[in-house]
């Protein structure tokens, strides 16, 4: 066959193909499918009607695509017309003048009934109501204060129920975040301060203050409040634009009339969502409004935040500051949301910090005397003042129903300041006065994709990192018990669902891999992806493999994700095995040992040419062997702070990046049977729980080692592996053991071997570590004994002691030394290391950054101390079978 003949058929029967398609496309099942989802939104009372044959839908399935689509817009376009009395629905047939409508003056449409009729007669949306309407009672009051202030609508309140169903904590896929869900660019041009301090976004009165400053200054541009809550949601540009092609398709010499928010949804002009969004808010004061009407009274608002507030240094810790208001520290944070650590921002002088407003007294009070246990600087800058109270701005006078606009509104209060959005011409009105390409950070807040996403957001969930399924996890009761996704649903309303008072059904199946690795799967056929998620929590408890809800990011936490089709699922989980096999390996127990090699080099060194200082090395080097968890451990490395940093860090890793603390989570069109299969193969090379995980148990048996030098006397050391930081309980217990065995006021030891003439000198001493610490005995023989005469008296004061433990006394005299000491610690975080504190407290700020509160919490178990922990302890520790002796002799 010619070339030119095979090319020409090949062309012909890619045509064909092309045909095919296209034909596929058009045919009356592929429309109806792609159109099922708008069919179902149209009418959401279908979800309480029987599935009934409808007599026009072999008709429909007839039409071609074409017709099809006409009459979909014509829908459309009809959802956006004035609403019917027929709308609302009503068994006795009422109108809609009896009902109490908002004072926001957008018109009410057909569409705004059909989210009135969700919310006031499906099971699920009247869940969704309920909820959102009960949080609501806390921040309105607030709220409504701030838009009488400014001369707004006091319904717009309702705008945070459809942004964040009143959760201060919300954050949106697109960034978004607090009540009112502002995007990092609106909120710095309204003054909210964003840092690794705090987020004035999630502020509960700064950021309602910036929500009615940008509300009221769209509402000065637009003059309308559907296109201004429209910009609120979709961004000026967007809203410009759409009006921009509306302008740009009216005929030459037609009236320049307004463009309003219905013209612009009914020629989809507008996101799906902005074109919900509106809507939404009008339809959900409606029934705050009518709540009575609807059946919904049961349904009771939370008691009003009354806050208070006082002004605290610098640095303040929130858990100081709930102790003086007698108050948890859950509590505290729910009043100041915007704080994103355990403590007000270090910079900036006096921090002001809201609590409940009956406390105020008690925590000005209580205050100055929680404050001692915390240093801070005395600010230089003069406290931050309070707003300056704004006078009462007049009511809106009322228009007509028939109004698109509210009018002019009252000169603007000074707290909203002048309006901050550049100045433009509406199209279809006039010139324009500025170009969309000149507004700047002004963009919209919805996400770049929003599959399955509504107007409204909810917290940003690392297990479902494209925002997919989100809403599917929390389906309303009625479409559940209809056989209907929720999630499907949610996203034609254009809802994102709140927490329900009920905790959902969890949506996870999960197993656990020989080596610890934590799967979760979530099997999904919708899903047009397979999204793979790798997660390593540095917090206890708060692993992504159990049961708690994830939550956003915490320190230290290590998550990565990447999305595959579903073909490819064994290459996204090879390619997820060796991410987190690189980040396992980075504290590989090799890696770590060479670390503390590294770090504690100048130490061992010192101790090398040092008198007896070989001694001390072969020591650690007996208890932390070749292949041991804290293999390279120097004991007395971390008296340098350098040393004692790269210390903290290294066991802070090892704690973090550990198989145990690691999970997978698989979303998306699979089965747990095909990912079981595939992980226990693609995940069969990471190590097994590595022995950093493990706890850190004593000397498996008593070693004696000898070392000789040019000395003048014989020396020995008697170490045993002592409880670390991390046990608080133990290691306090151990810290009053030593100081009670070899204080320089008479401690133990001393009595019984220096003062009888045995020991020209002894000490008891305790090497602190995170994971375990050393305690050490060193004893000098007197002259004329040697060790061999010294050691069984050694041997019988320590088995004394091990065994009836110290008295109370010895016990309360080494609590009150130990604290003295821990508080010069707790006072050098903040400044110079104190030059009489404890050599412990060297490292104190680097410890205080990596753990923090470690110190506060030593002196609560001292204060808790007994005789029976001690006892405890010291037989768990001070066993002749699990020491290393060593003895520097003479050359």
């Amino acid at each position: 066959m010619k070339p030119r003949v095979r090319r020409a058929l090949l062309l012909s029967g890619a045509l064909l193909g092309v045909a095919g398609v296209l034909g596929a496309l058009a045919s009356p099942s592929m429309r109806a499918s792609l159109s099922a989802g708008y069919r179902a939104f149209r009418d959401p009372t279908l979800l309480d009607k029987p599935v009934t044959e409808d007599p026009v839908a072999p008709a429909l399935r007839r039409m071609p695509g074409e017709e099809e689509s006409r009459l979909l817009d014509a829908a459309i376009a009809k959802d956006f017309e004035k609403a019917q009395d027929s709308d609302l629905d009503d068994p006795e047939g009422a109108a809609l003048a009896t009902l109490a409508m908002p004072d926001l003056k957008i018109p009410v449409t057909r569409r705004t009934m059909r989210f009135v009729r969700f919310f006031a007669k499906t099971d699920g949306g009247r869940a969704i109501f309920g909820d959102r309407y009960q949080r609501s009672g806390r921040y309105r009051p607030m709220i409504e204060h701030s838009l009488r202030e400014s001369g707004l609508p006091e319904d717009l309140v309702w705008l945070a129920a459809v942004e964040s169903g009143f959760d201060p904590r919300a954050v949106s896929p697109a960034g978004a975040a607090g009540l009112f869900q502002f995007m990092p660019e609106t909120g710095a041009l309204y003054g909210l301060d964003q840092s690794q301090w705090v987020d004035e976004r999630r502020s509960l009165r700064r950021s309602t203050v910036a929500a009615v400053a940008h509300l009221r200054d769209l509402y000065e541009r637009f003059g309308r409040w559907d296109l201004a809550l429209a910009a609120y949601n979709a961004g000026i540009e967007t809203v410009l634009r759409g009006m921009a092609r509306v302008a740009e398709t009216r005929p030459p010499g037609a009236p320049q009339t307004p463009v309003g928010f219905a013209e612009l949804a009914q020629q989809k002009l507008l996101p799906e969502e902005t074109a919900n969004y509106v809507p939404q808010i009008v339809a959900f004061a409606i029934v705050a409004n009518n709540r009575a009407r609807f059946g919904l009274d049961g349904f009771h608002a939370d008691p009003s935040l009354e806050m208070g507030e006082i002004a605290v240094p610098e640095g303040t810790r929130l858990r100081t500051i709930a102790r003086s208001a007698g108050i948890p520290t859950r509590l505290l944070r729910e009043y100041n949301p915007e704080l994103l650590r355990d403590r007000t921002p270090p910079f900036g002088g006096d921090y002001i910090i809201h609590l409940p407003a009956e406390r105020v007294q008690q925590t000005l009070a209580a205050f100055p005397a929680y404050l001692e246990h915390e240093r801070v600087d005395d600010p230089s800058a003069d406290p931050v003042a309070e707003h300056a109270s704004a006078m009462r701005a007049p009511t809106i006078p009322g228009v007509d129903e028939g109004d698109d606009d509210d009018g002019p509104l009252p000169p603007r209060p000074s707290p909203i300041g002048k309006n901050r959005l550049p100045e433009f011409g509406l199209p279809g009105q006039g010139p324009p006065a500025l170009s969309m390409a000149s507004l700047g950070p002004m963009g919209a807040k919805l996400p770049f994709v929003s599959i399955g996403g509504g107007v409204g957001w909810q917290p940003n969930r690392p297990d479902d990192p494209l925002a997919v399924f989100a809403a599917e996890e929390r389906r309303a009761p009625s479409a559940s018990a209809k056989g209907l996704g929720g999630a499907a649903l949610e996203k034609q309303l254009g809802f994102i669902p709140a927490a329900r008072l009920e905790p959902p059904p969890d949506p996870f199946q999960r197993f656990v891999l020989p080596n610890g690795v934590a799967v979760r799967v979530r099997e999904d056929a919708s899903a047009p992806r397979v999204a793979i998620t790798i997660r390593i929590a540095p917090d206890e408890g708060k692993i992504a493999g159990t049961s708690e809800p994830a939550g956003e990011a915490g320190a230290g936490e290590t998550r990565h994700t990447i999305t595959v089709g579903k073909r490819d699922l064994d290459l996204g989980l090879e390619l997820t095995a060796g991410r987190l096999r690189l980040l396992l390996g980075e504290t590989s127990g090799a890696q770590l040992a060479s670390l503390r090699r590294f770090s504690a080099l100048p130490r061992r060194r010192a101790l090398e040419s040092q008198a007896y200082g070989p001694a001390w090395l072969a020591l650690g080097d007996a208890l932390f062997p070749t292949g041991h968890a804290l293999e390279g451990y120097v004991l007395g490395a971390r008296e340098d702070a350098a040393v004692a940093r790269d210390l903290l860090l290294a066991e802070s890793m090892a704690a973090e990046r550990n198989p145990t603390r690691a999970s997978v989570t698989v979303i998306g069109d699979v089965t747990r049977a095909r990912i079981e299969d595939l992980a226990k193969r693609v995940f069969a090379t990471l190590p097994t729980a590595a022995p950093d995980a493990l706890p850190i148990g004593p000397h498996p048996r008593e070693e004696r080692l000898t070392v000789e030098q040019n000395v003048p006397a014989t020396r020995a050391l008697y170490g045993w592996i002592a409880p670390g930081e991390q046990d608080v309980k133990e290691h306090a217990a151990m810290r009053v053991a030593m100081w009670i065995l070899s204080s320089s006021k008479g401690g133990r030891l001393d009595r019984a071997l220096v003062e009888k003439g045995y020991a020209s000198e002894v000490r008891a001493m305790l090497d602190a570590g995170s994971r375990a610490s050393v305690a050490v005995v060193e004893v000098v023989p007197a002259v004329p004994h040697d060790l061999t005469a010294v050691e069984p008296r050694l041997d019988a004061e320590i088995d004394a002691f091990v065994q009836a433990g110290p008295t109370s006394v010895e016990i309360a005299y080494a609590v009150a030394h130990l604290k003295a000491g821990l508080k010069k610690e707790i006072a050098s975080q903040r400044g110079p290391v104190v030059e009489n504190a404890p050599k412990f407290a060297n490292s104190a700020r680097i410890r205080e950054a990596l753990a923090p509160g470690a110190a506060e919490a030593l002196i609560e178990e001292l204060d808790k101390m007994s005789v029976q922990t001690m006892r405890t302890t010291l037989r768990k520790t001070l066993a002749r079978g699990h020491r290393v002796v060593v003895t520097t002799a003479p050359k």
